[in-house]
């Protein structure tokens, strides 16, 4: 069920995405082509088993799930999916317009960040 991963994964402050990111990617996919995320999914999560929606909570948690991704394994797919499901939840109100632009802010900066690691192993290598 993706409300039990999601709380699951909330509670474990997002600890172990390496062995995840099969499910990562596939959640990605459903935010990235979809634009919704269901409660119940097929083992493989191809193909939904619920016509319910993950509650706004759950919402919350998969962003936080795509921005711990994002920074911990420095991976720009899912830091276009927290880019899109930031611009995606903000419309439905479940958090003010300071919460997306902090949100935004955060994923600015880890692109910044990156681009200066990029650089200065390409500098360390010349």
């Amino acid at each position: 069920m993706t409300d039990q991963y999601l709380i699951e994964k909330a509670h474990l402050n997002y600890h172990t995405l390496t062995t995840d990111l099969p499910i990562i990617e596939r959640l990605c996919k459903k935010v990235d082509v979809v634009k919704k995320v269901y409660c119940v999914y097929s083992d493989d999560l191809s193909s939904k088993l619920s016509d319910e929606e993950i509650s706004y909570d759950r919402y919350l948690d998969l962003l936080r799930l795509f921005l711990s991704a994002a920074e911990s394994l420095e991976d720009y797919k899912f830091l276009n999916t927290a880019l899109k499901s930031n611009d995606m939840l903000l419309p439905l109100g479940i958090f003010e317009k300071r919460e997306a632009e902090e949100n935004s802010l955060r994923l600015a900066h880890l692109v910044t960040s990156w681009e200066k690691s990029a650089r200065g192993d390409i500098n360390e290598r010349s």
